[in-house]
């Protein structure tokens, strides 16, 4: 009688490795969906409260400050489409992380609430907007955004522009050209930079672009 491994030894084997796998993906998977499940609720908190456990009013909600490193690999999409003569209008300055890496050879404007200048109340001109704007005021903000004459940059979150609101910017003759789609640790959700263009022919030729990174605030 064959003294070795039978063939139903060898199936035995191959049905426990198969076991052991599927309980290694299902605790990595588990581990995965925890970390997501902690991740959401630390950004809720963050959203919602401020360090002492206060809860945020709305003001304080819309003080989420760009990144510099994110304004910088933003800005990279913008500037193929800008020129040196383009007036480019940052009108939610926060900490300047988008104004003061404009190019140097542009003329350049900016608001800020907090230092007494409102966007909605100012009277300037100018070829582009790029911005994060607030989200709280988003629908008031849209018409004096089409202001432009050549076209904007939002960095909002992927839930801001809906199809209403894609529409009424449409309407006003402006097309997304490019989304920048990335993510930042502690921001909700997932981070979309869109590029839209005053254009004539109508459409939203839009350019997708994905980096698989995941910025830090500084």
């Amino acid at each position: 009688m064959y003294a070795g491994k039978t063939k139903r030894d060898a199936n035995t084997k191959k049905n426990i490795i198969y076991i052991y796998s599927i309980y290694f993906v299902r605790q990595q998977s588990l581990k995965q969906n925890k970390s997501i499940l902690y991740m959401n609720t630390s950004i809720c908190n963050n959203i919602r409260y401020d360090k002492n456990g206060k809860t945020k009013t709305k003001k304080e909600k819309d003080k989420v400050y760009t990144p510099e490193n994110v304004a910088i690999d933003c800005l990279e999409y913008t500037l193929p489409f800008i020129k040196e003569d383009h007036v480019l209008y940052e009108p939610f300055l926060g900490k300047g992380a988008f104004y003061n890496n404009f190019p140097i050879t542009n003329p350049k404007i900016w608001s800020e609430i907090d230092e007494g200048r409102d966007f909605l109340l100012d009277n300037n001109k100018f070829d582009w907007i790029i911005t994060n704007p607030p989200y709280s005021i988003f629908n008031k903000i849209i018409d004096k955004i089409c202001d432009a004459n050549v076209g904007f940059s939002l960095l909002v979150n992927n839930l801001t522009i809906t199809p209403c609101r894609l529409k009424k910017i449409n309407d006003r003759g402006f097309y997304i050209s490019l989304i920048y789609y990335f993510k930042v640790w502690s921001w909700f959700g997932y981070q979309y930079y869109y590029i839209f263009e005053k254009r004539e022919d109508k459409k939203n030729m839009v350019e997708f672009v994905f980096k698989d990174k995941c910025y830090m605030e500084e």
